[in-house]
């Protein structure tokens, strides 16, 4: 194993793997892969590596130089580079990344079809899944006696066609909309329920962090945000509408005490339950 990068700390792992030339003239091959806890010292800065490089950013951020443009990157994004060109990137806060260089027939054309949709910095949908798939990798390459070039080659087709398919613009969009629509009627029938940020990542087949990024920008509000609004409407509409007690509606409508539905009620409608109530003639 050879020293790893600068800004690295000790508990990084790299390791290093060169493929036979029937592998190489045949399927995707690694050519080395690592995971590294990087300080947010960490920086890469070369000419060319003769390679392609897929890094994940399981938690931090960083940026990336290619082309005389810089990207930035947060915790969740995939980023792909082309290191047969100068390039430039490092973490700009305490991080941890997996990633792999590898090469390959078709290589080429698969990152910039995966790059002229996004751009270097890209995301997936099922990260458990895709993280599971470099984890795979890794474990191969970190004992070479076990390399199956066919089975390495097939994890890393994988791994790009999950970025690939996520990336079409429109298979992206409609995939969004589905899961978000999907969402919204699930809190909508389920208000008095109690409705917790992982389970509906969970149900959405997403990370907390991921989906909640998602569902502000679909409706403009995060899902904590989204529920209360819910619930508050349905509040207004038992005020309205029924004879019920202040207390009754508060617990109808999903709140878990009548202190927190009394004042998150006055913060969101500028008065008190009652006074709604009275304001709306309901006796």
């Amino acid at each position: 194993m050879r020293p790893i990068d600068v800004g690295c700390l000790e508990k990084s792992t790299v390791f290093f793997y060169t493929a036979g030339e029937t592998a190489k003239q045949t399927f995707f091959y690694p050519l080395c892969v690592g995971h590294y806890y990087c300080t947010d010292q960490y920086l890469v800065q070369r000419n060319n590596y003769n390679s392609f490089l897929l890094i994940y950013v399981k938690k931090g951020e960083g940026f990336l130089e290619v082309n005389q443009k810089k990207y930035t990157f947060h915790a969740e994004d995939v980023i792909l580079v082309d290191c047969y060109k100068p390039h430039i990137y490092g973490t700009t806060k305490d991080s941890e990344i997996l990633w792999f260089h590898f090469d390959g027939s078709s290589s080429r054309e698969y990152v910039y079809m995966i790059m002229n949709n996004t751009g270097p910095v890209c995301s997936v949908r099922d990260l458990i899944t895709f993280e599971k798939d470099l984890n795979r990798i890794l474990l191969m390459i970190s004992n070479e006696s076990t390399v199956n070039d066919a089975l390495c080659s097939y994890y890393i087709v994988k791994i790009l066609t999950d970025i690939l398919l996520c990336s079409t613009k429109l298979q992206k969009e409609e995939h969004t909309h589905s899961i978000i629509e999907d969402i919204i009627s699930f809190i909508n029938n389920n208000t008095s329920s109690k409705l917790s940020l992982e389970d509906l990542a969970c149900r959405a087949g997403l990370s907390p962090f991921y989906f909640t990024r998602l569902f502000k920008k679909e409706t403009g509000y995060t899902p904590h945000e989204y529920i209360i609004v819910s619930r508050i409407n349905i509040a207004k509409f038992y005020l309205k509408s029924s004879t019920y007690s202040i207390k009754e509606i508060c617990f109808n409508s999903g709140f878990s005490s009548e202190s927190s539905f009394c004042s998150t009620f006055r913060r969101v409608c500028n008065m008190t339950p009652s006074e709604y109530r009275e304001n709306n003639n309901i006796s």
